[in-house]
């Protein structure tokens, strides 16, 4: 089976040909604490696919801390990671491979930023509590912004 880390808050799986399970711990630990912020300035208007990519990192927070992994594998990943993830697993399953490394529901990783780079794409850099900075790529598909795969930033 995978070589999991010591320390609580820390990914996970590492295995050669495991990328998509690896991409999927690191995705996992993406969830929204640092957004946000009461200033005296009046913010910018908001960009509806910035803030849609937001929430996908927010229902990515909360499935992960429901230890819901069907939703985060059918509703949150593209097809193609669910797909690589389920290819790469023991158990034969995305949402059991997910739901099997998901981190802590105390987990804390704040979103640095959210950047829209074309009407379909759009990264987010996200910093873990243990210091650990990734790149989360999204995919819009349907109208539907997923995640399509992470790596170190």
């Amino acid at each position: 089976m995978a070589d999991r880390a010591g320390r609580a808050g820390e990914a996970a799986v590492r295995r050669p040909g495991a990328a998509g399970v690896t991409t999927a711990l690191l995705v996992v630990a993406a969830v929204v604490a640092g957004c946000g912020g009461g200033h005296a300035k009046k913010a910018p208007p908001a960009d509806p696919d910035r803030a849609a990519v937001a929430r996908v990192l927010a229902d990515l927070q909360a499935a992960s801390r429901a230890g819901d992994g069907k939703r985060i594998c059918n509703d949150i990943f593209t097809v193609k990671l669910a797909n690589s993830i389920t290819r790469s697993a023991a158990s034969g399953s995305c949402a059991k491979e997910v739901r099997r490394n998901l981190f802590s529901p105390q987990t804390r990783i704040s979103v640095q930023r959210v950047d829209v780079t074309a009407p379909s794409d759009a990264t987010a850099i996200v910093t873990e509590e243990n210091g650990n900075t990734s790149k989360v790529l999204l995919i819009k598909q349907a109208g539907q912004w997923r995640i399509r795969g992470v790596r170190p930033a």
